[in-house]
Formats: structure tokens, sequence, C-alpha cells
């Protein structure tokens, strides 16, 4: 009895420091540099949102926040370079919905479990998919897109920036509702697939509204409806597909902050705060309002349900399609 109760109290004073280190590393944190893995290239909505907020937790932490792009493999190469790394707080992923609702569903092995492998910090930023057409189309409608798939399946043919990425799944999504059938040509990235939509060799895409509402306005694209439940207030003149006679279709393009499993509560909540304190700034607000984005602000487990509702919407639409990559 005696040697029980002393090894319980030797348990308790090796316990206690390190509940202590726990919490004061919490209070610490972050004592070096934070880096945030954008799985995709420079220059697209998730390596905005990235770099918005690297600044701003840089301004408020007084250390460093960096980003690094690992674009690939329609987000995936990124993704699991992040959830190999430690759950110490000091590496993040930009998730979104293409590699961690849509992968996961998409592909026989993505190599991580976003339920499993990630931890939720924030839904930061989301925005609406554009159904695109080149401006010398004579598709000048939702209707006229539907009605000439109709007239000739097969014929018309969309472009998307990778099989498993969101804009190859709004429209496969749309497919099903509407009943037609237009051919997938996959590209290795939204820019190679908007050079072949301008030249005629494919009909239609769907990709994020800015850079769809920059060609439009450039006079290269038109945007025939968005993929929102409401208009989208840059382009209130522009009908969403729900409006256009597919009542409930909604696709909306989010773009979140996970850490690798392991990541201390505590730690969690303090970067949740931080993060929020982030996007009620007004210049990020600003900087996000330029790039046709919107603050969301959902956080830890209230984002880990939505993940997990966002993939149980994708299992559905792929199993329909037939859509696996290996």
């Amino acid at each position: 009895m005696q040697r029980r109760n002393f090894l319980q109290a030797a348990a308790g004073l090796i316990l206690t420091p390190c509940l202590a280190q726990a919490a004061e590393t919490a209070a610490e944190y972050p004592s070096k540099t934070v880096t945030i893995i954008v799985p995709f290239t420079p220059g697209q909505a998730g390596d905005v949102v990235a770099r918005v907020v690297a600044e701003a937790l840089t301004k408020i932490w007084g250390k460093s926040v960096v980003v690094d792009n690992r674009g690939g493999a329609g987000g995936t190469l990124g993704a699991r370079v992040a959830a190999a790394a430690a759950g110490d707080g000091y590496t993040w992923l930009l998730g979104s919905s293409g590699p961690m609702s849509i992968a996961p569903v998409v592909y026989k092995s993505a190599g991580y479990d976003p339920r499993k492998d990630f931890v939720p910090l924030m839904d930061v930023a989301s925005n609406a998919q554009a159904l695109v057409v080149s401006s010398n189309s004579k598709l000048t409608s939702m209707a006229d897109f539907v009605a000439a798939a109709k007239a000739a399946p097969g014929k018309l043919n969309y472009g998307s920036s990778g099989t498993g990425s969101t804009q190859h799944m709004t429209m496969e999504l749309f497919k099903q509702r509407a009943g037609i059938d237009v051919l997938h040509t996959p590209y290795k990235g939204s820019a190679p697939a908007y050079t072949d939509l301008f030249g005629g060799q494919i009909d239609a895409m769907f990709d994020s509204l800015p850079p769809a509402l920059n060609f439009q306005q450039s006079g290269r694209a038109r945007i025939l409806a968005v993929s929102t439940p409401q208009r989208d207030p840059k382009v209130p003149n522009i009908p969403t597909i729900a409006e256009s006679g597919y009542p409930g279709f909604d696709v909306l393009g989010w773009l979140g902050l996970v850490a690798p499993k392991g990541l201390d509560p505590a730690i969690q909540a303090k970067i949740i705060a931080d993060l929020k304190k982030v996007i009620a700034m007004d210049s990020v607000k600003s900087q996000f309002a330029n790039q046709g984005l919107i603050p969301v602000g959902t956080a830890g487990a209230d984002f880990g349900r939505y993940i997990d509702a966002e993939i149980n919407k994708w299992i559905p639409v792929v199993k329909a399609g037939h859509i696996v990559i290996d």
C-alpha cells in the first residue's frame, strides 16, 4: 500500500510540471516561425487568403508567419506534406473544398484523412463558383447551355483545373441535376483551361468568381450563372443556378485553416482567438472584398462538422459519376 501511494505521488510530481509546461507553451505560442502550406500555386484564391492571414498574424504575434506553396495533384500533394508534419502548431494547411472534401472521395487513396489527420482551426473565407463561357460563345444563358447540351448529348465539353477539383465536381453536380451529358477536359490548372476556352477548344468551365469576373470585365468571358443560393453582390445582375430552374443548387468554394493532428487544445484555442481578430480587421475585409472573398469565421468543432458535411455531400455525386482517381 505504501509503495502504491509512493508511486502515485511520484506520478503526480511528474505530471504536474508537464501540465505547467503545456500551459506555458500555449501562453508563449508562437515562439518561432509558423508555416502555412498552400497546396496550390501562387496567385490562386487560397494563396491570397493565406498571405493576407500570414501578414496580419505576423503583426499580431511579432513572429513570422510564412506561406509555403506546394501545388500539385489537385491539392493532395500539399495536404499530404501537412498531414505528415508535427502537431505542434507550427505547420498549418490552407485547406479548401478540393483537397479536404472532394479528394478524399474521388481518390482511391488521397494519402490522408481530413477527419483524422487534421485539427480544424477556422473556415476563413468563401467564394462562389461561376459558369463561364467565352465572350464569343453563342450561349448567353443557363437555358441556352442546357438546351445545347440536350440537343447534342456529349458534343459540348467543359474544362477544369483537374479531375476532382471543385470546378470539375461543380459541373458534375450540375450535369446530374440538369440531366445533361457534357464531356470533361481536365487541365493542370485554370490558366490553360481559360486559354482553350478563349480559343474555342472547350465550350465552358466553372471557376471561382474573382478570376471569372476579371475576364468578363476585360471582355474575354461571359458569366452565365453563379453557384451560390443568393446572387453575389459583386455581380447582382447575374442569376444563380438555383433561380435558373435548379432550386437548392448550392456550391461554395471554401478556404480554411487546419493543423496536423496532436495539436494542444490550448494552442488551438489561442490560434482560433487570434484568427477571429484577423478576419475582423478592416484591412483584411477590404483585401478579401477586392478578391471577391467573403469572410466566414466558423471555427473549431463547428468547422470540423462543416468539413464532414461537405465530404458527405460529394459522395453520391462521385458515385453517380463513376469518378475515381488511382
